[in-house]
């Protein structure tokens, strides 16, 4: 019964996701603490001739470039599969193969749990209704305005900026997504993010994971100035120091998890994509394309979003005019 969930959800990625096509050149990108994924994907994948399989060793982080030939495969694929340990979303790697024409689809940091239940089961065609709602309430937009019951008080400028629809789905030549997150995004525009934002789901980062007690990153001219908590905190202090890179201070994405069957596990693409929760970013971020190697994304439950003073997101809940 296992196996089958398994297949059937990898199916799903071939299929519902990203439209392939029997004659296609599929190309499979893994490394060796996700090969089960990868060989699952590949297993399901049977019926595609052109498939290939790639193995290297893991990133150190997210946003961490592939190898030099994995980087080439890429760019010769018209459907590229990531599933590997860290995320290649935000490399120059993943940004050529879209400009190539390549569909992207990054599965990084799955586990078997979620190709067995949870937001890979959605209805996606169904949700594109939220994302839609949320890049409207961001078009045109200048000021945002974040607020949450546990005290996040986040206010920034986002005119100009580019919207970030993503609906889990990759069915265009050029297109990226990540499934099951489902999610529409934009950023900080650089020097105009200021207050505080209270963290109290996960952060994407292999030291971190769920959270049991809230972090409060305090943030001046688009920089995290002070972390306040307790033990998670100090954690999370060593772990951006070590990272030895002042970028890796820099807030910018803001993301609306927007997939009503997804559910907080302490998996990126999961915890990103959950119904209720939004997410900020440290480092690089695609969405002002700062030339920073590593991308953390934290996720904090049931805030308010306010564009221009209207309210788009309310205590977690899509605003529908």
């Amino acid at each position: 019964m296992r196996e089958k969930k398994i297949y059937e959800a990898c199916q799903r990625l071939l299929t519902v996701c990203s439209h392939c096509k029997e004659d296609e050149n599929i190309l499979i990108v893994t490394d060796e603490e996700s090969m089960e994924i990868g060989m699952a994907l590949w297993d399901a994948a049977e019926k595609f001739p052109n498939r290939t399989l790639v193995l290297m060793n893991p990133r150190k982080m997210h946003g961490e470039e592939p190898t030099d030939l994995v980087a080439a495969a890429m760019l010769k694929a018209d459907v590229i599969f990531r599933a590997t340990t860290f995320s290649l979303s935000h490399s120059y790697a993943r940004r050529r193969a879209c400009e190539a024409g390549a569909r992207d689809l990054n599965c990084c940091d799955y586990d078997f749990g979620m190709l067995e239940k949870g937001g890979l089961y959605t209805d996606f065609e169904a949700n594109k209704k939220y994302v839609d709602q949320i890049a409207k309430g961001f078009a045109g937009g200048d000021q945002v305005h974040i607020t949450s019951a546990l005290g996040t008080d986040y206010y920034c400028s986002i005119k100009g900026h580019k919207i970030f629809p993503q609906y889990g789905m990759s069915h265009e030549k050029g297109q990226t997504c990540s499934p099951p997150d489902i999610e529409c995004a934009t950023g900080a525009i650089p020097g105009t993010a200021h207050g505080k934002v209270v963290i109290d789901g996960s952060i994407t980062h292999p030291a971190m994971g769920l959270l049991k007690e809230p972090i409060t990153l305090y943030i001046e001219n688009s920089f995290v100035t002070k972390i306040e908590g307790g033990e998670e905190a100090v954690k999370f202090e060593k772990v951006l120091k070590e990272i030895y890179d002042p970028r890796i201070y820099r807030i910018g994405e803001i993301g609306v998890g927007l997939n009503p069957d997804a559910s907080l596990c302490g998996r990126m693409l999961e915890d990103e994509g959950c119904m209720g929760y939004v997410h900020v970013a440290l480092g690089n971020n695609e969405t002002d394309n700062q030339d920073c190697l590593l991308h953390i994304d934290m996720m904090f439950k049931d805030p308010t979003i306010e564009v221009d003073g209207r309210v788009i997101f309310d205590e977690g809940k899509v605003v529908f005019d």
